[in-house]
């Protein structure tokens, strides 16, 4: 399994508090069966700001106090939506996955701003694919799919996260998390690890619920075969996604 999402990088955002934890995480990782997971901290304006070499330089510390561990590790980012975002990817500033063609997007958690639409368009254009992080937690999906809809036919991914699968985001993110899988608008599963406790960079109970609604040939596919390919920046064409009736108006309605 291959871990695409996870906090733990000391020091930069709300995740390992320090390199003790840091290395307990890969070792919870690495029993838990992940071959590889990338260190994606928060980008966010006034908020969390660690730099493109200041996240590099971390995680060669980090593969450096790994020592002998059987786990690879990635840099990258996650990065909160705002307007300067496309620049910041294009112009090199921000750090995609793995340094790829694949970039790991949060919107904010009570809406789809209006501009995310165009900012998916015009990075898919260039060359990119955006993959939006935990969309499951986002109360505008929750209530509206086709909103989700919308950005994976403009050319989008979306991870979802497993904890919220196994409920531990609530009933509306994990209720919205089966809809996602049901409806095939999940496309990888990662932990969004942040601690060594209550979110922890662990895949396998995901794995297994998420088999129950899609099969394990299929989930096996999110957390193992589409995180190599978006680590090795090979184009991932997704399935159609079901879409709730009514949907898609956005998309066909722009000029």
């Amino acid at each position: 399994m291959y871990d695409i999402h996870a906090h733990i990088l000391p020091g930069v955002d709300d995740g390992a508090a320090d390199w003790e934890m840091a290395l307990r995480m890969l070792d919870m990782a690495v029993a838990d069966g992940v071959k590889g997971i990338v260190a994606t901290p928060h980008v966010e304006t006034g908020k969390f700001e660690p730099g493109r070499e200041t996240v590099l330089a971390l995680v060669a510390e980090l593969k450096e106090r790994a020592g002998t561990r059987p786990i690879e590790i990635y840099p990258g980012s996650e990065l909160m939506f705002r307007d300067d975002t496309l620049g910041g990817v294009v112009e090199g500033r921000r750090l995609t996955l793995n340094g790829g063609r694949y970039v790991l997007v949060e919107l904010p958690g009570w809406f789809v701003p209006d501009a995310v639409y165009d900012f998916v368009f015009s990075l898919t254009s260039r060359g990119y694919t955006p993959i939006i992080a935990h969309p499951e937690r986002n109360l505008r999906v929750q209530g509206d799919m086709g909103a989700l809809c919308e950005l994976v036919r403009l050319g989008a991914l979306t991870q979802l996260t497993g904890a919220s699968l196994l409920g531990l985001f609530g009933p509306d993110a994990k209720k919205a998390a089966s809809e996602m899988l049901k409806r095939r608008l999940a496309h990888v599963i990662a932990s969004d690890a942040h601690t060594d406790n209550r979110r922890t960079p662990v895949l396998s109970a995901a794995f297994k619920e998420a088999a129950k609604v899609v099969g394990v040939e299929k989930a096996r596919e999110m957390v193992d075969m589409v995180p190599r390919m978006i680590l090795s920046s090979q184009p991932y064409e997704p399935e159609e996604p079901v879409a709730p009736k009514g949907g898609f108006f956005r998309l066909f309605s722009r000029g």
